[in-house]
């Protein structure tokens, strides 16, 4: 009797212990930032001074990122506790940041046209990176439907 009962619970709980697992692999978009301090030296300019621009090497900046992400640029001048959003003026000075597969590059240029000299000072540039899905990877969502979006972005 003690042998048939510990076969039969032996049975049940290896049978009981098996179960169908589903795992499913969801990728995760992440944001990635550093700090970059641009040197007054590090200013270039091609036209006698009417704009300035510095070139950062950015080799995370990959096509992955290029293609379908985002890059932020913000600017932190020596002397202030903020970051400021580009494209941005400030002093009559306009700041604009381009890109592309491992480089960013920050320019600035004087509203009136006039000549102007780079900042003297060390500015920081904090760069975000964004790695995104692309959209159009989705072609089932209704973009212009909440619910839709919502259920394929698992967002609750």
């Amino acid at each position: 009797m003690k042998r048939s009962f510990l076969l039969s619970a032996l049975a049940l709980l290896m049978f009981s212990s098996c179960k169908k697992e589903i795992t499913e692999v969801q990728r995760v978009d992440q944001a990635f930032s550093a700090v970059y301090d641009i040197a007054p030296g590090d200013w270039t300019t091609t036209n006698g001074g009417e704009s300035y621009s510095a070139e950062l090497d950015v080799p995370e900046l990959d096509n992955v990122v290029y293609q379908d992400g985002a890059v932020l640029v913000y600017l932190s001048f020596s002397g202030t506790s903020y970051y400021e959003a580009l494209p941005q003026v400030f002093d009559g000075i306009t700041y604009g940041a381009i890109h592309g597969e491992g480089y960013i590059s920050i320019d600035m240029s004087a509203l009136s046209g006039n000549l102007f000299d780079p900042p003297g000072q060390i500015v920081s540039a904090k760069i975000v990176l964004i790695d995104a899905t692309r959209l159009a990877l989705h072609k089932d969502v209704d973009l212009k439907n909440l619910q839709s979006v919502q259920k394929a972005f698992n967002i609750h």
